[in-house]
C-alpha cells in the first residue's frame, strides 16, 4: 500500500484520461505532499431543530425525503487542499529548469478550470474547482539548484467525492 501514498491523478474533462499530477508530461518538478478532504463532510444544511423553553428535548426535521419517503440528510460541499513543493531535483529533465516558472504553469493548470482528482490511496475521486485565492506558503528563490516554492492550493468540491469502482 505504500506505493500508492503520494500518487494522485488529475483531468480536466469528465470524459477525459487520468494523468498523474507530477508526470514529466504535466507538471514535472512539482512533489505533491499532501492532499486533504477526500473523507471530509460539511455540516448539514436540510436539518431543522428547535428546542422549546420548558422542554430538554428538541424537535427535529429533515427536509428531503428519498422515493421510499426516507430522511436524506443534505450536507454542505467542502475543500480539498493540496499542499505540493516545486523544486528542480523532483524534475526529470533538471536542465534549465525554472522553479518560478513550473510553479506558475502548475498553478494556472490546477485553476483554470473544473478538475477531477484521483487517489487510490484514498480510493476516490473528486470533482473540484478552485473558487479561493492561492499565495504560496513558502518562496525560496536565487538559491541555485536548491531553490524551491511551497504552496497549498484550496479547491472547492463540487460533488462528494465518490469511491473508485
Amino acid at each position: 500500500m505504500d506505493n500508492l501514498v503520494g500518487k494522485y491523478f488529475v483531468k480536466f474533462t469528465q470524459n477525459g484520461d487520468f494523468i498523474d499530477i507530477t508526470s514529466a508530461s504535466l507538471a514535472d518538478g512539482v512533489r505533491i505532499l499532501a492532499i486533504n478532504g477526500f473523507f471530509e463532510q460539511g455540516e448539514p444544511v436540510n436539518v431543522y431543530t428547535a428546542q422549546w423553553v420548558d422542554s430538554q428535548t428538541e424537535d427535529m426535521m429533515i427536509a428531503k425525503r428519498d422515493n421510499s419517503n426516507n430522511p436524506v440528510v443534505v450536507r454542505k460541499n467542502v475543500d480539498i487542499e493540496i499542499t505540493f513543493i516545486v523544486k528542480k531535483k523532483y524534475a526529470s529533465n533538471q536542465s534549465n529548469f525554472n522553479v518560478a516558472a513550473r510553479h506558475d504553469y502548475f498553478i494556472e493548470l490546477m485553476t483554470s478550470s473544473e478538475l477531477w482528482i484521483k487517489s487510490l490511496y484514498a480510493n476516490k475521486i473528486a470533482h473540484c474547482i478552485c473558487l479561493k485565492e492561492y499565495k504560496p506558503t513558502t518562496v525560496k528563490l536565487q538559491r541555485g539548484d536548491d531553490s524551491f516554492i511551497m504552496g497549498t492550493l484550496t479547491l472547492h468540491l463540487l460533488d462528494k467525492a465518490t469511491n473508485i469502482s
